[in-house]
């Protein structure tokens, strides 16, 4: 009967120290979640910044005057080159769903970039192309708050 008591305390001791872990491993992956989704908000961010800030450049530059060929190529590619470093990004975080089509806005991108470079006046002849740049990061924005459940309530 002398072993009873200490047998129960160490028996009491293993439920509270496997308590305490299992609880402490649950708040280090709800941390995780939480790490994650707004490392992936911020990547996210970036990419639809960096489109939004070519985007502009290049329709700022596709209704310039007075540039030579050589200037407004070396224009063109520095707008887009920003869109470069977060496009990595994307691709090591984003799922393939947003990979997909994040891929099809910068195919779009490079070529209203191609369009600007051979002197296209986008207002005038290359609206087209710019709307399927335009309706291609639509779906690439879409698919991000989706995939972040930003569309849902909760």
């Amino acid at each position: 009967m002398t072993w009873l008591p200490l047998v129960g305390t160490l028996l009491g001791a293993v439920i509270a120290l496997s308590s305490a872990l299992l609880v402490e491993q649950r708040r280090a992956r709800r941390e995780d979640r939480r790490e994650r989704r707004k490392v992936k908000q911020e990547v996210y961010a970036r990419y639809l910044a960096a489109h939004a800030n070519a985007r502009t450049q290049l329709r700022v530059l596709s209704v310039a005057s007075g540039l030579t060929n050589e200037e407004r190529g070396h224009q063109a590619f520095t707008a887009y080159a920003g869109c470069y470093a977060p496009r990595y990004e994307l691709a090591v975080l984003a799922p393939q769903s947003v990979l997909t089509l994040a891929k099809d806005s910068d195919r779009c991108a490079r070529d209203l970039r191609d369009l600007i470079i051979n002197g296209t006046n986008i207002p005038a002849q290359g609206h087209e192309c710019m709307q399927k740049y335009l309706d291609a990061l639509a779906l690439v924005h879409t698919a991000m708050r989706a995939e972040m459940g930003a569309d849902t309530d909760g």
